[in-house]
């Protein structure tokens, strides 16, 4: 299948041997229904197993992005949470955790929040992850706690009770963009040292936003230096997928960033190259096509694939 390629090509990918890719989940490789459809796996399980170094770096956490990945093969760390997690796949182990968010932080995004009366996810860590969260009280929160339904973490309450909650990972407020933009102004102005924030429309829900917070040094760039440094491989030969605002970092920290044709304008304008949509499965196009292009080539031919 032919790839779609933009035209800025800046560090091409002669060898996807040679290559670490590391791939954003929703609204990437991802379908558009959020799922990982058995073929794809399959393709994907093809080019691991013969030598394609592949991870993951997602907003979701290990409980939400293990059953949607169970299939694949992934023998290398993922990323999580946005950053604040680099976690062994199959046994959701953490090797490595950036800083949480400091518990009066909480507490005073609580104060402002409270008189818009809504009610923030707060994402904690101890004995196992948690969200905790009070009421659903508009269409966009709903949609989110039914998609979490089942899941195993959800915990309500009747009021949050910060100063006895585990280690706080992170928060999220839904509602609309007017509801929420004086509380991202007052959060990025009174914590601009403490919080790496993400304000951005819910794509599955119009008409809703989403308010993301995390540890300032939690974010999917930093991570991607993490893993680099764990396994180790050198940063200026990993390609990564993305999207959204939250992989701008990770393009930024890259050796080759790669937007799909559904990202926001942002990122496609930092990306060296732009493929397919998500729901094409671009991703796993590209590097299929990438892997049949590197085994025709005569100069290829009989290399050694390596393994980390």
């Amino acid at each position: 299948m032919p790839l779609s390629r933009s035209p800025k090509t800046e560090n091409p990918i002669a060898d996807p041997r040679e290559w670490l890719f590391v791939s954003d989940l929703d609204g990437t490789l991802l379908d558009p229904e959020g799922k990982l459809p058995p073929e794809a796996i399959s393709r994907l399980n093809r080019l691991i197993d013969r030598g394609l170094k592949f991870t993951v770096a997602t907003a979701r956490n290990y409980d939400s992005a293990y059953p949607l990945l169970k299939g694949l093969h992934l023998n290398l760390p993922v990323i999580l949470f946005n950053g604040v997690y680099l976690t062994e796949f199959l046994t959701g182990r953490n090797l490595r955790t950036a800083p949480f968010i400091a518990r009066d932080v909480v507490q005073e995004m609580l104060t402002v929040a409270a008189p818009a009366g809504i009610d923030p996810f707060v994402y904690t860590l101890g004995d196992r992850h948690r969200v905790y969260y009070r009421n659903a009280a508009n269409p966009g929160a709903a949609a989110y706690l039914n998609s979490l339904d089942g899941d195993g973490r959800l915990h309500r309450v009747e009021r949050y009770e910060v100063q006895s909650l585990d280690p706080i990972s992170g928060f999220l407020l839904i509602d609309t963009r007017s509801a929420l933009e004086p509380i991202h102004e007052f959060l990025a102005g009174r914590f601009p040292d403490q919080l790496n924030l993400y304000f951005a429309e819910d794509l599955s829900q119009r008409g809703y936003h989403w308010l993301q917070a995390f540890h300032r040094q939690a974010d999917k760039g930093r991570m991607l230096e993490t893993l680099t440094q764990t396994l180790p491989w050198p940063r200026d030969r990993v390609a990564v997928f993305g999207d959204n605002w939250n992989d701008m970092e990770m393009f930024q920290a890259a050796g080759k960033a790669i937007a799909v044709s559904n990202a926001v304008s942002p990122l496609r304008d930092r990306a060296q190259e732009v493929i397919g949509s998500h729901a094409e499965g671009a991703v796993v196009n590209y590097l299929e096509t990438l892997w049949a292009d590197s085994a025709a080539s005569p100069s290829r031919l009989g290399s050694s694939e390596g393994v980390l």
